[in-house]
């Protein structure tokens, strides 16, 4: 096996594992323990969040991973000779299945994902200035918030799931 390959599967597989983890361990676990444990959450939350940025370091996780299987993919269709030959193998399919998942995952995460909860971070913000007279409105639009991260978390769950199970059973088709 090359450097290249070496340095470039670590990386991915690495990246994969940290990305996947952390989307997993979100919305199995501090999702909904966040929404048990309601508005007491929200030190931890704004803390999580906003503070220390999860949302920019999975999408740097993810990036770190698509662009090192990029360069894995680019050798893989090198050994095929063209896009055609290696899209007709199953292996070549797979995989690019797994690439269009994970596509698709980190533009879940930065183009609804990040918006969200930099929204979400904002109105909380509103609310905790407003003390205890927070405007109704910006309580529903908090709710309304979470309750589409939750959801986006999810599909983004899905996507990363799907990438998983396709490339790390390419080989075996």
């Amino acid at each position: 096996m090359s450097v290249y390959m070496l340095v470039f599967r670590v990386l991915h597989v690495l990246g994969a594992i940290a990305w996947g983890g952390a989307v997993f361990m979100v919305v199995l676990f501090l999702q909904p323990t966040a929404k048990a444990v309601g508005p007491a959450a929200g030190p931890f939350m704004r803390e999580l969040l906003g503070t220390r940025k999860l949302i920019d370091w999975v999408v740097g996780l993810a990036w770190v991973t698509i662009i090192a299987g990029g360069f894995l993919y680019w050798h893989d269709l090198q050994q095929f000779g063209s896009l055609g030959d290696f899209l007709g193998s199953e292996f070549g399919l797979w995989l690019t299945i797994g690439a269009i998942a994970a596509l698709v995952a980190v533009g879940i995460g930065m183009l609804a994902t990040r918006p969200t909860i930099i929204r979400s971070l904002a109105v909380g913000a509103q609310i905790a200035q407003a003390g205890e007279q927070a405007p109704p409105e910006l309580m529903q639009e908090l709710g309304a918030l979470q309750a589409k991260g939750r959801s986006l978390a999810k599909a983004n769950l899905a996507f990363v799931t799907i990438a998983a199970i396709a490339m790390s059973t390419a080989r075996y088709w």
